[in-house]
């Protein structure tokens, strides 16, 4: 083993190992370990302090981590009436929906969240490490509650009314961003969701552009889309559906029509983003990016529950992008998963595997929709 290789297996065991610690388990002079180090960082095979190694299989996802609690109606919804339910729990957040898919996906996920010192964020975060993504990350808050979502379904399994509380999420501030920042620059891609403050994103997606990382950002909703700074250079690229492309475009959603599809993506492209993918729902997706431009029609699904199609979209397009695919490529990644997902009741489908996602596109390209 040359010595380059001796000192990242050290750096790997313990990211905080000293300098003189090295050399004396090596054997060579501290001033020697230092040039190797230097080697390495000027590589981009270590980044940042605590020699934090490059992992060029990692995403790491940032945002929120919650606890989600389904009602699905049993008949057709009476406001201002009891309705009979049944309820479920599970773990939900968009950026820990992602991490926990794209680990599903056989790709290396970690999450960077926040959570309270509660029984809620202690289950969530030990149901997430089970599903093989890397926690470690994650800060218990003294004192917080753990962010919970609260979703109506109506009988046919569309959202009627959804309530969230995120204030944990306000904790998340640039100052642990900067903490975490040599695990967060040490990932190939970077997926952040909008739970996270104003502040933060700007500061985030400042560093991606300075440091040429790939990010991607899930707005969540129109509303904390807003938060998202005005110039988006350093965002490579963004997820939308249309109530929410209309908020970053700053048109209204009314106003607008499937003719408006290319100007509210150009719009969107013209605050700095390179890759915009418009998801419709029932009509597909629309991307326009450095690829070009496309409408890609929805694949045919017999809908369960309409949770948590978004975020297997999301992880499908990161799964194609790390496999170096195209972004135009990686769409059908992503329509697929969010194909999948459709099928069941789960936020997560535990179906979505690589192996499913594969299996499944090949079918649908050859044409056979029984998927």
């Amino acid at each position: 083993m040359d010595r380059e290789q001796q000192i990242l297996t050290l750096i790997r065991q313990n990211p905080f190992i000293s300098q003189h610690e090295m050399a004396s388990i090596i054997g060579i002079s501290r001033s020697a370990v230092a040039g190797y180090i230097a080697a390495l960082t000027k590589k981009g095979t270590i980044r940042g302090r605590a020699y934090v190694t490059s992992d060029e299989n990692t995403v790491m996802c940032i945002g929120g981590a919650n606890l989600d609690s389904k009602a699905t109606s049993k008949q057709a919804i009476r406001l201002a009436s009891s309705n009979p339910v049944t309820v479920t729990e599970s773990c939900g957040g968009v950026a820990r929906n992602i991490a926990e898919t794209l680990a599903g996906l056989a790709c290396q996920a970690a999450l960077l969240t926040v959570v309270g010192d509660d029984k809620a964020g202690q289950w969530v975060l030990e149901e997430t490490r089970k599903r093989g993504v890397d926690v470690s990350q994650a800060i218990v808050l003294q004192g917080e509650n753990t962010g919970t979502y609260t979703a109506l379904l109506d009988a046919t399994g569309e959202m009627f009314l959804a309530f969230a509380n995120m204030d944990i999420y306000d904790k998340c501030t640039p100052a642990l961003l900067r903490d975490k920042w040599p695990h967060v620059a040490s990932a190939k891609l970077i997926i952040a969701d909008t739970n996270l403050p104003a502040e933060t994103l700007a500061e985030l997606i400042d560093r991606c552009k300075e440091e040429n990382l790939p990010l991607f950002i899930d707005p969540v909703s129109s509303e904390k889309a807003k938060k998202l700074p005005q110039d988006l250079h350093g965002v490579t690229a963004i997820f939308p559906n249309w109530e929410e492309a209309c908020q970053l475009a700053g048109i209204a959603p009314s106003s607008s029509s499937s003719s408006d599809y290319s100007t509210i993506a150009g719009a969107i492209r013209a605050r700095g983003v390179r890759h915009v993918f418009i998801t419709l729902g029932s009509q597909g997706v629309i991307y326009a990016g450095e690829e070009g431009e496309r409408h890609f029609p929805p694949i045919p699904t017999k809908v369960v529950e309409v949770t948590g199609a978004g975020d297997a979209f999301v992880a499908g397009i990161a799964y194609g992008v790390m496999r170096q695919s195209t972004y135009m490529e990686s769409c059908m990644y992503g329509l697929t998963a969010s194909h999948i997902t459709l099928q069941t009741d789960q936020s997560v489908a535990s179906e979505l595997t690589e192996e499913r996602l594969q299996q499944t596109l090949l079918h649908l390209t050859k044409g056979d929709e029984s998927q």
